[in-house]
Parts: structure tokens; sequence; C-alpha cells
């Protein structure tokens, strides 16, 4: 197939910064993922992306660099929406002069709109969500689905819950798992690791932590630039730090972080919102290293409750502090028969008797507790059958596959 992967040059493939920013890391593993497989491929990425396939960037270097140049962040926004529909004109000519069999979008979607009017109603579009998908989206969503060759991919069931407009299929992230080793004692902290937002729920597995009498390693990055976070980390998490009993560090390329977990007892993953993923979830249990988590968004898809780690109830805090969906589910059903059964045995035990019978962070201690009971092989055999680079290319190759077929 000639496929061609476009996202956002906002920043190179894979990122130089030590930003959290997922997609562009696998973007990478996909794309020369694919290029394994023997596929044509070309990423349209920015300028300096390093690939096994072909790269055309458009001469448009990756946005960051130019970040400081703007003081005014509207400015500097439309700067970044104008990059991004030059390089897709790039996608659109390739489609038009028929090197493209498919194009596949990752960051950004809606505003891709305009540009997506001139490409080819015969080359499907497929477009893989990685942020959640909420009710203020849909009218950019309903305008995109009524181009008529556009297809949209989830990382997740519960992704999926409550939009109004038919999936391709779900195809979990993957890990290369060469990366992630479990070389580690499992002796030192409890950790925690992520963007340092309320709906991470920081606050929660601090008190867990300190409430059970162990320790807590915080590997995350603050964004002082958010008003709402920068009070949250200032007020909420910062008193905490005593570089004792709570550390925070906030370097959290991947590399630096196969050490905390190799040495962590558990990740902890008390969420507050509908998590679409939670990249971080796989990445622990491919070291070895247990989850224990609210179960909200992804969550039962992707641990295997009592097995390889512990699912709680959120409790008291209610479940509606961030709200990012609605509650109505849809039918699993999805076009030509095409959906990809991305679920894992963790998602059959979505209604199943929680292991963990308290809930909140009661229930966080409970598990803290209850932690050795979990077999650390386990977690790593899960990751090997379910969350791998390859298990993600393949889901996407029969995805692209299907859909060229019967478009």
């Amino acid at each position: 197939m000639n496929i061609g992967l476009y996202i956002s040059p906002s920043h190179a493939v894979p990122p130089d910064e030590k930003n959290i920013l997922a997609p562009w890391i696998l973007v990478r593993q996909l794309t020369d993922g694919l290029v394994d497989r023997g596929h044509d491929v070309t990423l349209f990425a920015a300028r300096g992306s390093k690939t096994k396939a072909r790269l055309v960037h458009g001469g448009i270097e990756a946005t960051m660099v130019r970040q400081s140049e703007y003081s005014d962040p509207d400015l500097y926004r439309a700067y970044v929406v104008a990059q991004e529909l030059a390089l897709f004109r790039e996608v659109v000519m390739y489609a038009k002069a028929g090197k493209l069999d498919l194009v596949h979008i990752h960051q950004p979607v809606e505003r891709l709109y305009p540009a997506l009017l001139a490409m080819p109603v015969k080359v499907p579009v497929v477009i893989t969500f990685h942020d959640p998908i909420v009710p203020e989206r849909f009218p950019g969503l309903e305008k995109l689905m009524g181009l008529g060759n556009i297809h949209f991919v989830s990382l997740s069931k519960s992704q999926q819950k409550g939009v109004p407009y038919p999936f391709a299929g779900v195809v979990p992230n993957g890990l290369d798992i060469k990366l992630f080793r479990p070389d580690g004692d499992h002796n030192g902290f409890f950790l925690m690791t992520g963007r340092i937002v309320p709906e991470k729920g920081f606050t929660d597995a601090i008190a867990a932590v300190q409430k059970a009498g162990e320790r807590l390693m915080i590997v995350g990055q603050k964004y002082d630039q958010l008003p709402k976070a920068k009070r949250y980390f200032e007020e909420e998490i910062a008193p905490a730090i005593d570089g004792k009993t709570v550390i925070w560090e906030s370097v959290v390329k991947p590399e630096h972080l196969v050490g905390h977990y190799q040495t962590a007892k558990a990740l902890l993953f008390p969420i507050h919102w509908e998590e679409p993923f939670g990249l971080v979830m796989i990445e622990a249990m491919a070291c070895g290293t247990p989850v224990i988590a609210y179960n909200r968004g992804s969550v039962p898809e992707i641990i295997v409750d009592g097995k390889t780690g512990f699912i709680i109830e959120p409790g008291a805090f209610g479940r509606d502090a961030v709200v990012l969906a609605s509650s109505r589910s849809r039918s699993d059903d999805s076009p030509s028969g095409l959906f990809h059964q991305g679920r894992d045995e963790a998602s059959k035990q979505h209604h199943s008797p929680r292991r963990i019978k308290q809930s909140g962070v009661a229930g966080l201690v409970e598990a803290i507790k209850r932690v050795g009971e979990i077999d650390r092989k386990a977690c790593r055999r899960h990751i090997e059958k379910y969350f791998t680079i390859e298990k993600m290319v393949y889901g996407y190759e029969k995805i692209y596959a299907g859909l060229i077929r019967h478009q």
C-alpha cells in the first residue's frame, strides 16, 4: 500500500522537547513499522524529522522553534495553523498525483477541514483521535464526516462513548518493548507520572501514599502557562513535596522514566477524567510494574484487575469532576464490518466485581498494601501479548486494507 501519514509540524518526529508529546512518538513508531512491513510510506512532518519512510516537510520547520518570537499567544496559534495547512497541501498534491492509496492524520483534526475539501474523494482518510472527543467537537466532526471519505479510529472503546459517528475501528497504542525491560527490583517508591493537572488525580495519590506510610515519586511536567494548572501545582502539590516521602522530578522523557518504572512498587493512576488511553500504564506494565488506577476511561481495557494491577471505583470525589463525554453508549457495530477488535481480556472485566472493595483514596490505600499479590511477570506478558508496536501496526494495516478495498 502507498500510505501517507500526516502530523502537525508543531514538533519534529520524534519530538526533541522534554514535554509529553505521545502522538509524535507514536507516529514515528507506526511509520517505521509500516515501512518494515513492506509498505511505501510517506511521512508529512516537520523538517528534521527522523524516519525510515520518505519525509516530506515542504520546507516547514517545527513551529515550537519559533514560539518564543511571539509575545501574543493568539498570533502564535495562527502561525501554527497556517503551517499545518501549508504542510497538508503537500498531502493533497501527493494524493492528486495518485501517489497515495490512503492518508492517515494524527494531529490536528478539525482545523484541517479547509484543506481536506481539496482531497480526492477516492482516497480514504483515516483520523486517529489522541485527545478526548468532547461534545463541543461534534459540529466540526460532523463537517468532516460530510466529506464522504473520512474514517475515525479511536485508541480505546471508551473514547467512542457518546460520539454519534461510526468508527472504522479501535487500535490501542503500542510500545517498543525493547526499551521497557523488567530489570529492576521494584523496592523503591510508588510512582506517578504525567502532566501535573487536576484531572490526573495527583492529590489522591499523595493522600493515599501518606496514609499507607509509603513514599511517592512524582515525575511530571507542570504547566505555569495555564492558570488553573499553575494554582493546582502551587497550592495542592508543592506543599506536599518534602524530598523524603514525596519527591518531584520534572524530566519526563521515556528513557528517563524507564529507570523509575523498574524500581517502582507500582504506578498510581487515580484519574479524574475519561482518559482516552494512558500510555504510562502500558509503559509501567512492560517494566513489570503493576498499575493501581481508578475505573475511568480506558483503564478497564488496559489493566486486568487483580492480575496486572488493581482497578478501583473512584468514590466520593465524583465522576463529574471533569466532564469530557456524554454517558450515552453506542453500538459496537461499524460500517462494512471493518471494526478492529483492539480490546483485550481486561475489557471483559469492565462489570466484574472489583478485587479492591473500598473506593477513592481508601481504595488506593488498600491496593497499595496488597500490591505484592500481583505477579510482575504477568504484567510484562500482558503487554507482550496486546500492546506492542507490532500489534499497533497490524491493527492499522488491517483497517487500511479494508478501507481501500471498500472505497
